[in-house]
């Protein structure tokens, strides 16, 4: 089902309710928050039994809260102007539905609306989402204590969760994903990064309608919570998608919010700014705007206890606001990690935005190069090029690159069946033949392997693990494929073997997450390429690709490991072995270096291999 059609409902009331039943009725309200925002809106529990309500509504007038439990009448309260703002405090119940009522003083909505506007509250933690309703959520209570993996040991999965559930499970994503985190945790991955799970009006998340409220046709915010607290107990770190540089072009519920509006500017959260092809920017020039996208930030962060934040398309940002909120992001939660997406990638976005990490898409595009063999990657002196800043993107520190070889979902997504950019955006082993042919499965278990190898943070897209083939979409013949995932296909079941031996090789190998990084061995004829990750003998790594149809199975193949003579080196990971769909005796398991600190072994066609100090 399209999330834009999603039946009218009140998602999430009983959740909420069981919620709010081991609340103890002695406990005075939310929990304070960590970030304290002088413009922070929407309601915040004084009491078990007492909510105060806060909107900015310059334009409004004769501003009320109504509220609603059960089928009955709702009861309208009244609330008072303070500046900018209207504030009132009042009985309330958990699950009960509630939404803003005005009067305008500049009412550009009275053709269509009339003189009494009804709205969501924008600061709402989830709301139905074909109506003007909010649902009020329980008295805010911390999130259980998880101690995420470093910065460093992450090794993310992306996924989109309407489309990673059956279809038949959309309607309760939250609760179903829930109970299918060790499905990850069991193929070596540490962290997830989710595509938007607030309100969205589109259908991949980004036209953001709601900034803190969860996507009501994928469950309720307690489900959503819900699902933070199993990926945690699964032992993985939980990374949520911001879409803070517009706001949404479908089912924009702060249009005109409180009825000013001249000129179709917007109002009040959009006027001043320009328009983006996917909706208008926020009024990031007004201190209301920029708490709102703050207190965005605080609730994934203190209510959900996610362990950081993609920032999705930064440069639809000015510059100092990022550095804004960067900056106060750390000084409150100094242990979140903090990710751009920005185009094109560039490390000033970490050396002087202040965030952490950025997607790099460029070393996704020079492996379609490679092995493509256009646009240099037909030419031996550039192909080593290319592979050396695959390790080491230029300008970016160690955590500084989210590396996704294979593709992420801007590679593999297709939203005009199968024809965007002429049909190249596919799954990775699609650009090689599709899942029969051997040497595409061959090619993307040694560059999966790589991305593991490389500085950065590597990222996998859901469906690359088990080979699934042409694109990805929400509609139900390109959805993630758990026939694939959960049966006994072998190509399937190879690839993840695979991918659960390169994993947890990464993590358990001090090296591979370390700085240090010396490129040891160049065969730009052959396109043989070694790189010796880490600098004590204990935690090096000697990490060997090669691409290409050349094999050497009789120990004859001479690489240099960058360490002196007599070292003795034992096979950790071979992308050919015969459990990943390669063949018995591919590899050397053992070699020891001659004096110039060479091994003599067996380099199989298209492979990775990795050679760890015995």
């Amino acid at each position: 089902p399209n999330p834009a059609v999603a039946p009218v409902r009140a998602p999430g009331i009983a959740a909420i309710m069981a919620d709010a039943a081991v609340v103890d009725a002695a406990v005075e309200g939310d929990v304070p928050p960590r970030w304290n925002l002088a413009h922070a809106c929407g309601p915040r529990w004084t009491s078990a039994s007492t909510c105060a309500f806060r909107v900015w509504a310059p334009h409004g007038e004769d501003v009320a809260v109504q509220l609603q439990e059960g089928e009955g009448e709702p009861r309208e309260v009244p609330m008072t102007r303070d500046g900018s703002f209207w504030e009132v405090e009042t009985t309330a119940t958990p699950g009960m539905r509630y939404r803003i009522a005005m009067g305008s003083s500049w009412n550009d909505c009275f053709s269509t609306e009339g003189a009494r506007l009804l709205r969501r509250d924008p600061c709402a933690r989830e709301a139905d989402f074909e109506s003007t309703w909010c649902i009020l959520h329980p008295p805010i209570r911390p999130m259980p204590p998880f101690k995420a993996p470093k910065f460093n040991e992450l090794v993310l999965y992306e996924l989109h969760l309407g489309s990673w559930v059956p279809t038949d499970q959309e309607g309760r994503a939250f609760a179903w994903a829930a109970e299918k985190m060790d499905y990850i945790a069991s193929l070596g991955f540490t962290g997830i990064q989710f595509m938007p799970t607030a309100e969205f009006g589109g259908i991949w998340g980004y036209n953001s309608r709601q900034l803190l409220a969860a996507h009501g046709p994928w469950g309720s915010a307690a489900d959503m919570r819900l699902l933070v607290e199993k990926a945690h107990a699964a032992g993985l770190a939980v990374i949520f998608d911001v879409v803070l540089n517009h706001g949404s072009s479908k089912k924009n519920t702060l249009w005109n919010w409180d009825g000013f509006g001249p000129d179709n500017c917007g109002g009040i959260y959009f006027e001043g700014e320009k328009d983006t092809p996917w909706g208008k920017r926020f009024a990031f020039h007004k201190a209301e705007v920029q708490d709102y996208l703050k207190q965005s930030c605080r609730t994934w962060i203190e209510e959900y206890g996610v362990d950081g934040l993609r920032f999705d398309s930064v440069h639809n940002m000015p510059w100092w606001l990022l550095q804004m909120l960067t900056h106060e992001i750390k000084e409150h939660y100094p242990d979140k990690i903090l990710i751009a997406e920005i185009t094109p990638e560039n490390p000033a976005v970490i050396n002087d935005a202040g965030f952490h990490s950025c997607w790099v898409h460029a070393t996704h595009f020079d492996s379609v190069k490679l092995m493509k063999k256009f646009d240099g990657g037909d030419n031996p002196g550039k192909r080593i090029g290319m592979l050396k800043n695959m390790v080491m993107p230029h300008g970016f520190p160690n955590i500084g690159g989210v590396h996704s070889l294979l593709g992420s979902h801007d590679q593999i997504g297709d939203r005009h069946d199968g024809k965007d950019e002429g049909g190249k955006h596919r799954y990775y082993i699609s650009r090689l033949g599709g899942r029969s042919n051997w040497h595409g499965r061959a090619q993307c278990r040694a560059l999966f392997a790589f991305q593991n190898c490389c500085r950065g943070l590597p990222m996998t897209f859901m469906g690359t693990e088990t080979l699934q083939e042409n694109w990805w979409h929400v509609d139900h013949h390109h959805r993630f494929n758990w026939g694939l995932a959960e049966g006994e296909d072998a190509h399937a079941v190879e690839m993840r073997r695979l991918v659960s031996a390169s994993n947890k090789l990464r993590t358990s190998a001090a090296g591979l997450i370390e700085d240090d990084t010396r490129f040891v061995h160049e065969d730009g004829s052959n396109t043989v390429f070694a790189v010796l990750r880490g600098s004590e003998p204990e935690k090096t790594c000697l990490c060997i690709l090669h691409l290409g149809e050349g094999q050497w199975d009789k120990c004859d193949y001479g690489v240099c490991t960058g360490w002196g003579g007599g070292t003795k080196w034992k096979l950790a990971l071979n992308t050919q072995a015969q459990e990943f769909g390669g063949w018995d005796g591919s590899g050397t398991p053992e070699a020891t270096a001659d004096d110039g600190g060479r091994i003599n072994i067996n380099i199989p066609k298209w492979c990775m291999l990795i050679y760890r100090p015995a």
